[in-house]
């Protein structure tokens, strides 16, 4: 067992130099295993499930779960929730994927979920397998309004048991089915703006505007080192309007507005700015916290508006 600088860090496990498949593992002395705040605040969680030994045939016939990955965060007046599952086990398999957002805070019934399936007991504990395929194992991570956090993961094995996986699954479905916060109908956009300003003064502005006929109009101005501003306009045909709204649909973008901020990683501001027929604007930048199965949801719009068009 070694350790590293940081004292509470211990390095269970360390690849040696020149080792082909080796394992990383730490565990951080200072995650508590018992979670004291009843205000939970981000939900994620991720992981390949072995139903094999956990359900009964009968069980597996109605629907076979051997992966489940899980985000709630609170947004504005309801909560933002994604769910992907899938049938096979270690394996990408079918995959489905859904999002809403609904009214209810659904973060109390998470709490009592966290504590009944004693998640917490493998807090701070990290492990990597060099050269392993995707979804061998997952990852957990939940926030408190307290500060207290759990943080695990593991991608050689499954982290959670199946039955856990299956109780997640079963609590997302039902509160999804739920009333939801209304959204502007994506039929009803009008315009998409796009804007990104850089510590060094340039910039790029864009506007698409979309047309009856299912076509638009880009307009674009950029700024880069020098003071030269360059403008551009074309069209878009009616397929990459078709595909931007399927886009908004899939990710649903639309409610990220409401979802809390990441740090910022580059010096630099990006927003897309939706405009509907009745007035209503929607503002989207792009350090929000999310699910990295959407997340890349605003990059898809930007590289249609900004570098394709």
């Amino acid at each position: 067992m070694f350790k590293k600088d940081n004292k509470d860090i211990v390095v269970l496990k360390q690849t040696k130099p020149g080792e082909c498949g080796g394992t990383d593992a730490t565990q951080d002395k200072r995650a508590p295993k018992e979670i004291k705040s009843e205000e939970m605040i981000l939900f994620e969680a991720t992981s390949a499930l072995n139903t094999d030994p956990a359900f009964s045939d009968e069980e597996r016939q109605i629907e076979p779960i051997g992966y489940v990955s899980a985000f709630a965060a609170p947004a504005g007046s309801g909560t933002f929730l994604f769910l992907e599952k899938g049938a096979g086990f270690w394996s990408d398999g079918e995959r489905s994927r859904a999002w809403a957002y609904v009214k209810e805070d659904l973060f109390p019934r998470l709490v009592k979920l966290v504590r009944e399936e004693n998640l917490a007991r493998k807090n701070g504990f990290h492990s990597t397998t060099h050269g392993l395929p995707q979804n061998f194992g997952g990852r957990v991570y939940v926030c408190y309004a307290s500060g207290e956090k759990i943080s695990f993961s593991d991608n050689q094995a499954p982290i959670f048991s199946a039955e856990t996986g299956r109780k997640i699954v079963n609590l997302f479905t039902e509160v999804m089915q739920g009333e939801t916060v209304k959204l502007p109908a994506i039929g009803s956009l009008k315009e998409i703006r796009f804007s990104e300003e850089r510590d060094n003064g340039g910039f790029t502005k864009a506007t698409l505007t979309l047309h009856a006929d299912g076509t638009g109009t880009n307009k674009k101005s950029s700024r880069y080192d020098d003071p030269t501003v360059y403008e551009s306009e074309k069209p878009v045909d009616a397929e990459t309007v078709a595909a931007i709204q399927k886009n908004i649909a899939d990710t649903g973008i639309l409610a990220w507005a409401e979802l809390p901020q990441r740090e910022r990683l580059l010096n630099r501001k990006k927003e897309i700015t939706f405009l509907f027929e009745d007035g209503r604007a929607i503002t989207v930048e792009d350090n929000k916290v999310l699910p990295d199965s959407i997340s890349g949801g605003f990059f898809n719009i930007e590289l249609e508006i900004i570098t394709k068009h």
